[in-house]
């Protein structure tokens, strides 16, 4: 997300709607513009502009919204949880996997919701 360029909540509605309208199984990610290389005169992305984004995606109906690249800085919207009982299944940190809490068959341990993916 770069903002002033393609951050508005318009855009990012019309953006999470179309991904949902093919699956709402299929992972957003969200993620942090940094000022490098050509576009240095705009400003950074705020992980709480991330934060507005992921809730857009989730409000949307996507199941999967990940709001990234800021470690640390935007809460659990790093992580996996599952779209059935919420529990926290994987607990990342940027990219390191801290603690992953899914069957090898990729079901919650919880509640036994299928989540789909690749996970052995």
């Amino acid at each position: 997300m770069i903002p002033g360029y393609n951050d508005s909540p318009d855009e990012l509605w019309q953006a999470a709607q179309f991904i949902a309208s093919v699956s709402p199984d299929i992972p957003w990610h969200v993620t942090a513009f940094h000022p490098d290389y050509h576009r240095l005169e705009s400003p950074p992305t705020r992980a709480d502009a991330l934060a507005q984004a992921a809730d857009i995606g989730q409000e949307a109906g996507l199941k999967y919204v990940y709001a990234g690249n800021l470690p640390g800085r935007t809460g659990s919207l790093e992580d996996t949880h599952c779209p059935s009982c919420g529990k926290r299944l994987i607990h990342r940190r940027g990219y390191i996997i801290l603690e992953n809490l899914m069957e090898a068959s990729g079901r919650c341990l919880a509640c036994g919701t299928a989540v789909p993916g690749v996970w052995a």
